[in-house]
């Protein structure tokens, strides 16, 4: 396979899996309307692009 080839990991999430909803720090999942960029999270405070923190979520699940 490819991915094997270039030291990367294939991964399948599932479809509605909240990845864009879920902080990669501390796990909260809140709300989030498709036009907002910055994941800014309610619980931890942690702030980030909203794609770099659905692909953190995606490595760990």
């Amino acid at each position: 396979m490819n991915s094997e080839w270039y030291g990367s990991q294939l991964v399948f999430a599932d479809r509605f899996y909240p990845s864009t909803k879920t902080c990669s720090s501390c796990g909260h999942i809140q709300e989030m309307l498709l036009k907002q960029r910055i994941f800014n999270c309610e619980a931890c405070g942690q702030v980030q692009d909203r794609d770099l923190n659905a692909s953190l979520n995606a490595r760990t699940s």
